[in-house]
């Protein structure tokens, strides 16, 4: 099912009129495959898709190689590099189009070696990648792709061999609640809202949903079974990758569902190595699954910088299943949900709406709206934390406090919160909104209201 897209998908057709080399990165499951072969296939361009192996330079050769004979009765010799392959490919084939996947995993291979002399073959590997872009492509495209944000970020550095030779860059993220809406067009607001909460925006995960059943039903089938499709997912793709350093589970552990300062990320996890407890906030940060964040007020100020998981499923895992197989199969699925879900996935809902306001803006943005606004964050003060606060060009502020409820909001609380908001000191003239999931009791005269529709830009 392909949804949504429509500007990634644009930018690789507009590529493939042209001769080049593009790059295309993003999280594993995120839909890079899909994208690229639907690119390919609505501007009917003949292509080869190949996958690299975690293998080295010669076995993947052969593995590409072999895929070229079967397509296209490639020529019958062996090829010890691709650079070699280009060169055939260059004379022999005119306006196809080559993706070569997971070329991140060629270049672990050689990374993760213990031997220095093996690791520097991952530099050759891009030397020689430079030039095929620059000499045997001919009028043929290139599309390399991965799924290590961090190497393939590095391929893009000025002191990288390929700096400089990708005529597109796409960075393929996960979909917004919006775009989510299009595979859940079933839902409602208020139910697309608690299923993106907890599941997030893979398009994998977005697949595996059954909308026919409630938020329950989909918690306890696909994350707290043994055999739940997305239980083996988070494990397979992402928390076996992480097991050789417990540290880095441990943080995720620390993390869950909130914001971490640094300070309380360290006296919890008990990292007494110097030095140590930035490295595994780095490590994640490169493998894509945390960020730091700053308040919109504290730009740059460490003091408050904070830190969180990015995706929407791995927080809830860490939140409610991460460690608890003992728990939960000595329950079952639906005992569990009741006693250590039901009582506060309320909280952890009502977390990540806040986030999904924030994207509201940013989007409505780009669409043209809010056109004073320039940034969009948190906002903090020694006693307060302000949920969604947009910053206009005249450094005055609109404070939105945003609510995720069963029933409309009470006029008493928005007065409460309005009075937090006026008592901020330094900031002239405060504008308050509020965004609540149930409407409200009845609306106070000079306050901006959203509600979920609007969200959805109905």
């Amino acid at each position: 099912m392909f949804v949504a897209r429509e500007d990634e998908l644009h930018r690789i057709k507009n590529f493939l009129t042209n001769r080049g080399a593009m790059i295309i990165y993003g999280l594993r499951r995120v839909g890079k495959t899909t994208l690229i072969k639907k690119a390919l296939d609505d501007e009917q361009i003949d292509y080869i898709y190949f996958e690299c192996q975690k293998a080295d330079e010669e076995t993947n050769v052969a593995l590409f190689t072999s895929l070229l004979k079967e397509k296209y009765g490639f020529i019958d010799a062996e090829f010890k590099s691709f650079l070699s392959v280009f060169k055939e490919i260059k004379k022999n084939f005119h306006n196809i189009a080559i993706a070569i996947d997971e070329y991140s995993y060629l270049k672990q291979y050689y990374l993760e070696s213990k031997k220095p002399e093996t690791k520097l073959m991952a530099s050759s590997i891009d030397s020689e990648f430079q030039n095929i872009i620059d000499e045997y492509l001919g009028d043929n495209h290139l599309i390399i792709s991965g799924s290590s944000i961090h190497i393939m970020e590095k391929l893009l550095d000025h002191n990288s061999p390929l700096y400089g030779r990708f005529e597109e860059i796409i960075s393929l993220k996960q979909f917004n609640y919006y775009d989510a809406k299009k595979m859940l067009n079933k839902l409602n607001e208020k139910e697309l809202i608690a299923f993106y909460s907890v599941f997030g925006g893979s398009p994998f995960v977005l697949e595996k949903l059954d909308t026919n059943k409630t938020l329950k039903e989909n918690i306890c089938h696909l994350l707290l079974s043994e055999n739940g499709k997305l239980r083996n997912h988070l494990k397979n793709n992402v928390i076996n990758e992480l097991e050789s350093d417990i540290d880095l589970n441990n943080i995720l552990n620390i993390i869950k569902n909130g914001s971490k300062k640094y300070g309380e990320i360290e006296n919890k996890c008990h990292i007494e190595t110097a030095g140590l407890l930035d490295k595994r906030l780095k490590k994640l940060m490169e493998l894509d699954i945390i960020e730091a964040k700053y308040p919109i007020n504290r730009e740059h100020d460490k003091r408050k910088k904070y830190y969180q998981i990015k995706d929407n499923l791995l927080k809830f895992y860490y939140a409610y299943v991460f460690r608890e197989d003992n728990r939960i199969n000595l329950l079952g699925e639906e005992r569990y949900y009741d006693l250590y879900i039901r009582p506060s996935i309320g909280e952890f809902i009502a977390r990540r709406f806040e986030n999904i306001v924030r994207d509201y803006f940013s989007l409505a943005i780009k669409k043209g709206l809010y056109q004073d606004i320039v940034d969009i964050g948190t906002f903090f003060t020694d006693q307060n934390e302000f949920d969604c606060v947009l910053k206009k060009n005249n450094d005055t502020y609109i404070i939105y406090e945003v609510k995720w409820l069963k029933n409309p909001l009470k006029v008493s609380e928005m007065h409460k919160e309005i009075a937090q908001a006026k008592e901020i000191k330094g900031l002239g003239n405060i504008e308050v909104g509020f965004v609540s999931s149930s409407g409200y009791e009845e609306k106070i005269n000079g306050i901006s209201y959203l509600n979920l529709a609007e969200l959805f830009f109905k």
